[in-house]
């Protein structure tokens, strides 16, 4: 089998020659020099690839109002602020994004929207109607050719607001202003299902994948909240796409426990990164029992094992992992989250990556 026959057949749940193993963002097409040595294990191992396809920022149209950056150096502290503002019809949206001149993840300290009014200004704001061009896609296609799976990387109707006021507003949006909160992400569904059903018509990618429903799960919000303001929503957007035969990748952290049958139900065919306890409150093996057959499932390897365990212990925790979830197929084993966790990665790092590799190889064969 060839990488994209491989992971189109384990998304599916059909049987395969061998389990695929993949370092999320880490990419032997699309190299970065800061993952070289992670490259170099995927090379040598011949490991699977996901690649994630957008179109470039000079395929885009103009947006329909004014977005702008101000950044700002904090040299005596070590800091970068990024102030953006978006133009409304109803006044203006700021953001203030801060972060470690280090290159060390930063983090929003004012979002755009804090109350109803900015909310109000939220939705004065033009759609965007204008669909970009895709030209970029055939390039990448070649590239990739049967390396790895090709997705189309879209947006989530809850998560694209969920971004504009952060976990906090949201939460107070759920009690306070639902019918409003339901106004902006239907903003937002509209755009993406329009995007989505563009794409299709272009008969491109194998797939698509998306992040962001883990914002919305318990405990930041109830399954009431999931059902009403993500799966609603997602559901139509999935069954788009099935209806093209194309496939769906969803990044959704947290406890699965009490939403992991839904996604099944929603017709996820890869849910990614299904963490073990005690982020969830049921096994990886109790996952693999309740999706066996109707969703794969990709992860496995807490992104944290890397910086805390023991090369030893690596090795025995990917041992346990495969022992419960490779059975039957429809499993990917991968770390829960990308490398870009650290700003840099130490030896510590590799090595464990290393381990981590080698024991899914030897282990990986059906």
């Amino acid at each position: 089998m060839t990488h994209r026959e491989r992971l189109k057949r384990v998304f599916k749940c059909k049987e395969v020659d061998r389990m695929p193993i993949r370092i999320w963002g880490v990419s032997p097409i699309f190299p970065l020099e800061k993952y070289k040595e992670l490259v170099k294990l995927v090379e040598k191992y011949d490991l699977e690839t996901i690649e994630f396809w957008n179109p470039k920022s000079e395929e885009y149209s103009p947006l329909p109002y004014i977005i702008k950056n101000e950044e700002k150096i904090y040299e005596n502290q070590q800091i970068k602020e990024i102030i953006t503002t978006i133009e409304t019809p109803k006044g203006n949206l700021f953001q203030i994004y801060r972060q470690k001149l280090d290159g060390s993840p930063g983090r929003v300290i004012k979002h755009f929207i804090e109350d109803k009014k900015d909310a109000e200004k939220f939705l004065s704001l033009p759609s965007i109607n204008q669909l970009p061009k895709i030209d970029s896609y055939f390039e990448f296609e070649k590239k990739v050719g049967d390396r790895g799976l090709i997705l189309i990387g879209i947006e989530e109707a809850m998560y694209s607001i969920h971004r504009f006021m952060g976990s906090e507003i949201f939460s107070f949006f759920l009690y306070d202003e639902r019918e409003l909160l339901h106004k902006m992400i239907e903003k937002k569904f509209k755009e993406i299902e329009m995007y989505v059903k563009y794409i299709l018509s272009k008969k491109i990618g194998d797939g698509f994948g998306y992040v962001g429903p883990e914002l919305c799960i318990p405990p930041l919000a109830s399954l009431r909240d999931f059902k009403e303001f993500v799966f609603n929503y997602d559901k139509k957007i999935i069954d788009l796409i099935h209806n093209e035969n194309k496939l769906v990748w969803v990044h959704c952290h947290g406890d699965m426990a009490p939403v992991l049958e839904s996604f099944i139900e929603m017709g996820v065919d890869c849910l990614n990164p299904v963490e073990p306890p005690p982020v969830s409150k049921i096994t990886l093996k109790e996952m693999k029992e309740i999706s066996r057959g109707k969703m794969c499932l990709e992860g496995g390897v807490e992104d944290g094992a890397f910086d805390t365990l023991k090369p030893e212990e690596m090795g025995k925790l990917v041992e346990k992992i495969i022992e419960e979830v490779k059975p039957g197929g429809g499993f990917i084993l991968c770390p829960t989250s990308s490398p870009n966790t650290w700003p840099q990665l130490l030896p510590k790092h590799l090595e464990n990556y290393k381990v981590f590799v080698e024991v899914g190889v030897k282990l990986r064969n059906y």
